[in-house]
C-alpha cells in the first residue's frame, strides 16, 4: 500500500509539471501568431471607448439613484480588500489578492493572479495582473449587488501582452450583513488572433467573524476554476479573508 501510494504521488508531480510551462507556452505561441510588434496590444480598446461614450449621457442621473440607495445598502459605497488562496493538493497554488473600490454605479476593481507550481524540476511560477477599469453595478437592492465590467488581463510571461477582459459578477449579503455568496465570471479575450488567453468561473460564502464600526472582516471559503488557451485548465479550493469598509445602516437586525 505504501509502495502504491508513493507511486501514486510521483505519477501526480510529473503530470503536474508541466502545466505552468504549458501555459507560458501557449502564450508565447499565441504572441507569435500575432505578428509580435505588430499587434495592437490594446486589443478591445475601442469596444470600451464606444461602450463608454454611448453610455456617458444618461450617467450622471443613473448615479444619483443609485447613491440614493445607500442607507438601504451601505455595500453600495464601500471599499474592499480580499485575499484569497486556492490549493490543488500536491500539484499548485493560486493567489489572488485584489481591491475594489465602490461607488453607486460604478466599481473598479485591480488584482494580481499569482499561480505557483511545484514540480519535479523545482518550482515554476507565472503572474498576470487583472484590472477592471470600470465595472457597472446594475442590480443594487438590498440584498444583491450584480455587476458588469470590463477593463484588461496583463500577462508577465509568454508574450507579456495585455488582453481585453470582461467580468460578470453577482454579490448576495444577508440583511444584517453577517453572511454573503458571491459569484464571478471572467473572460479575457485576444481580438487578433481570436484566442481565449484565459476564462475564469469563481464562488466564494463569506461569513463576518468581526466588525467594528465601519470595518468589516470576514472568513470566505470557495473554489475557482480557470482555463487558459482554451487546453490548460487550473482550479483549486479557496480560502481567505475579505476585509469590507462601508458605514453601518442606521438601524442594525439581529
Amino acid at each position: 500500500m505504501r509502495w502504491f501510494l508513493c507511486i501514486f504521488l510521483l505519477v501526480q508531480m510529473f503530470i503536474a509539471s508541466g502545466q505552468v510551462n504549458d501555459i507560458k507556452k501557449a502564450s508565447s505561441g499565441n504572441s507569435k501568431s500575432g505578428g509580435g510588434d505588430s499587434r495592437n496590444s490594446s486589443g478591445g480598446s475601442g469596444f470600451f471607448i464606444n461602450f463608454f461614450v454611448d453610455a456617458i449621457s444618461g450617467l450622471a442621473d443613473w448615479q444619483q439613484y443609485k447613491l440614493k440607495k445607500k442607507e438601504l445598502n451601505p455595500y453600495i459605497v464601500s471599499l474592499d480588500i480580499i485575499a484569497p488562496l486556492a490549493i490543488q493538493p500536491s500539484r499548485y497554488y493560486l493567489f489572488n489578492p485584489r481591491i475594489r473600490g465602490n461607488w453607486g454605479l460604478f466599481s473598479t476593481d485591480f488584482r494580481v493572479n499569482y499561480l505557483l507550481q511545484e514540480t519535479v524540476k523545482g518550482t515554476e511560477d507565472l503572474s498576470s495582473l487583472d484590472w477592471q477599469i470600470i465595472q457597472l453595478n446594475m442590480v443594487t437592492t438590498r440584498n444583491v449587488i450584480g455587476r458588469v465590467g470590463v477593463g484588461f488581463m496583463r500577462e508577465n510571461f509568454g508574450g507579456r501582452e495585455s488582453f481585453f477582459e470582461s467580468t460578470y459578477g453577482v454579490f448576495i449579503q444577508s440583511n444584517n450583513k453577517k453572511m454573503g455568496v458571491s459569484m464571478e465570471f471572467r473572460l479575457a479575450q485576444d481580438f487578433y488572433t481570436n484566442a481565449v488567453p484565459r476564462m475564469e468561473w469563481s464562488a466564494q460564502y463569506e461569513q463576518r467573524i468581526f466588525s467594528s464600526g465601519y470595518w468589516n472582516t470576514y472568513f470566505t471559503i470557495g473554489g475557482v476554476y480557470q482555463r487558459y488557451y482554451e487546453l490548460i485548465s487550473v482550479w483549486g479550493i479557496q480560502a481567505g479573508l475579505a476585509f469590507r469598509i462601508f458605514s453601518p445602516p442606521l438601524q442594525h437586525e439581529p
